[in-house]
């Protein structure tokens, strides 16, 4: 489409040129600003199509660039989870362990309290058993009932 402008261009310039001196035809302003508009519009349409085509190629070759980093994340990231994995279970593993700031113990006198009551360590576990199991069999109840 574009060629087609600039070949009339220069078709009715070779025109105009090509007029003998008794076949001379007095051409108007217009002619030439016609011309001259349809020359402007042609090599507006040669760059604006440039232009668009290298962006469009430009914004392709970013999208393919992100998408391959994407890809290549996604493929990676196994690697980069065992890696960390390990190496923070080895810089953990053979390090000394952190001492506790604040310990939480009773005082003498209430130690010495619950060291007196007979059997003592026995109630507690099973106290604590039985807890555990009133716990389990409450959330199995609530399973079942679902």
């Amino acid at each position: 489409m574009t060629w087609f402008y600039l070949s009339e261009f220069w078709d009715q310039i070779t025109e105009v040129f090509s007029t003998t001196s008794e076949n001379l035809v007095s051409y108007p302003v217009a002619f030439f600003q016609n011309i001259g508009n349809a020359v402007a519009g042609a090599l507006g349409n040669i760059f604006d199509t440039f232009f668009h085509t290298f962006s469009d190629l430009t914004l392709f070759f970013s999208w393919s660039g992100e998408m391959l980093g994407k890809i290549l994340y996604k493929l990676g990231s196994p690697f980069v989870y065992i890696f960390n994995f390990l190496k923070n279970a080895f810089s953990i593993g053979f390090s000394t362990p952190d001492t506790p700031d604040l310990t939480y113990t009773f005082s003498t006198s209430t130690l010495a309290v619950f060291d007196s009551i007979p059997y003592w360590t026995t109630m507690t576990t099973i106290l604590g058993v039985a807890f555990t199991l009133f716990v389990g069999i409450a959330i199995f109840k609530l399973f079942t009932k679902i």
